[in-house]
């Protein structure tokens, strides 16, 4: 009961700000980034539905920038600090997905206009929130002037996009063209310094040569320093070396996702399977997620597995803030939304429905990830396993975590003995203390399919003023109905 009223005041404090050391201009391993698909996201205004058809799946369905700029208060209360938004350049029709452009500097009409976006911008900036833009360097739309231009016949490419969601028609850019590469770069200094955007999310690097990455990223660095870049990969071929070195730090992995999905939605699969899928890659730290807008939706899978939705969200939400990497959430997972198809997985969000537990959890999670920087630079070693529960350890300078991780089918206990003289583990999440035994160790014991996360703290043993205060509590509240119902029965013998 203490805990819990220290862990509301603590996530309290956390979200108005009164730990202002992390408050302002997070290093991007700190951020926490919400993934937005514009048009699927809030209508916020009806003016401008020219194209919008819900009865179409793949029309417009009315979201728009100003709808984003409305929800920018919810969207920091769940502790997101980034929010990365779907391509917002004038389309093709038709397109809400944003990928089939037609204009690299000029914002789609059917989200809005460049003073929404900048109106976007700073009411994020307001709140100490950033905002980065998918840029499609890659492609354009069949419709682009440039394509039957017979003087700029080599700035594109005779191939074929095969396979790829909405890109089946695009037109492949030629981006060893010098001409190409300036109208790219020219385009990225346009919405860095006109939006003020804090960086870019780079469509399909896979399908981008590394020179024409290390030559952009050296661009929008010459422009911005401190810009935000994120990698966007269709393939699930792993990337060469070659693209882990030339300036983006944070890129989506396929098998780290996936192990992430199969660990969790199948209960009793130990949570070493992703550790050691991570130790495979080199240890990459790059965007961590269980779906997006191209997998189905990760409520999909825990449905389909007949799981709880509440306890299977929470361990992977929980993994993807403890664990190395930054966490990447796709809208409506706060609901959470669920989803197969395309057209499921992009449904309007549903703001008005939803589990509050987990959204609850969402919040309180995101606050001890904002409060501990252990969570986001610590080293991550594996403490010991039992069955489907693992403990892991993280440090950080002064800083020490142990999470504990039980996806098992029963209560399962694990060992700990790194641990200072006179320390006790305390729980974040629950109200598990865990103290010295007569072994020197410290048995950490979850409940089947639950997670806490550990902090070290002074052993102070058991607060006999706490315990005090409420064994008075209980007995004055059995006194109380003691009386009531001794009174209640001399009126009814008077009644009589």
């Amino acid at each position: 009961m203490k805990k819990a009223i220290l862990s509301s005041f603590f996530i309290l404090f956390v979200m108005i700000g009164a730990f202002p050391v992390h408050a302002v201009e997070k290093p991007i391993k700190e951020e926490i980034i919400y993934s937005i698909v514009v048009d699927r996201f809030n209508n916020g205004n009806q003016a401008i539905d020219d194209q919008v058809d819900l009865k179409d799946q793949t029309a417009y369905h009315g979201g728009d920038i100003e709808g984003i700029t409305k929800k920018l208060d919810e969207i920091k209360a769940y502790g997101f600090t980034t929010i990365s938004l779907s391509p917002i350049m004038a389309n093709a029709p038709g397109s809400f997905h944003g990928y089939r452009i037609e204009d690299l500097f000029k914002v789609e009409e059917q989200f809005g206009t460049l003073e929404d976006l900048q109106k976007l911008v700073k009411e994020a900036h307001d709140r100490n929130m950033k905002v980065v833009l998918e840029f499609v360097t890659n492609y354009v739309a069949p419709t682009h002037p440039l394509v039957d231009d017979p003087a700029k016949a080599e700035w594109t490419k005779q191939t074929t996009v095969n396979d790829t969601l909405w890109l089946d028609d695009a037109i492949t850019l030629n981006q060893s063209n010098a001409e190409v590469k300036e109208m790219l770069f020219e385009a990225a200094t346009f919405w860095l310094e006109e939006a003020n955007i804090d960086g870019y999310k780079l469509h399909a690097i896979d399908q981008t040569s590394p020179a024409f990455l290390t030559d952009f990223v050296d661009h929008v660095k010459s422009v911005k320093p401190d810009i935000f870049l994120l990698g966007d990969v269709l393939s699930e071929t792993p990337l060469s070396e070659d693209y882990l070195d030339i300036g983006i730090p944070l890129i989506e992995y396929a098998p780290i996702q996936e192990s992430i999905v199969n660990v969790f939605t199948n209960v009793g699969t130990p949570v070493t399977n992703i550790y050691n899928t991570w130790e495979e890659t080199g240890k990459r730290e790059g965007l961590i997620y269980v779906d997006n807008v191209y997998t189905e939706r990760f409520t999909r899978k825990i449905v389909e597995g007949s799981l709880n939705p509440e306890t299977t969200w929470k361990l992977a939400l929980a993994y993807l803030y403890t664990s190395p990497g930054v966490p990447l959430i796709f809208q409506g997972s706060e609901v959470p939304m669920d989803g197969d198809t395309t057209e499921e997985v992009l449904e309007m969000v549903q703001f008005n429905s939803g589990n509050e537990k987990i959204r609850d959890f969402l919040e309180k999670i995101s606050a001890i990830r904002t409060q501990f920087p252990v969570l986001s630079y610590g080293d991550f070693n594996l403490v010991d396993t039992n069955g489907a529960l693992s403990v892991f350890k993280r440090t950080y300078k002064d800083e020490t975590m142990f999470i504990a991780y039980n996806n098992d089918t029963e209560t399962k206990t694990v060992s700990v003995k790194d641990v200072p003289e006179g320390m006790q583990l305390s729980g974040l999440l629950g109200d598990n203390i865990v103290r010295e035994n007569e072994q020197d160790e410290y048995k950490i014991a979850l409940d089947r399919e639950t997670v806490e996360v550990y902090i070290l703290e002074e052993d102070q043993g058991l607060n006999w003023l706490f315990i005090g205060m409420v064994v008075g509590i209980f007995v004055i509240f059995i006194t109380a109905i003691m009386i009531l119902s001794y009174k209640q029965r001399k009126r009814e013998r008077k009644s009589l």
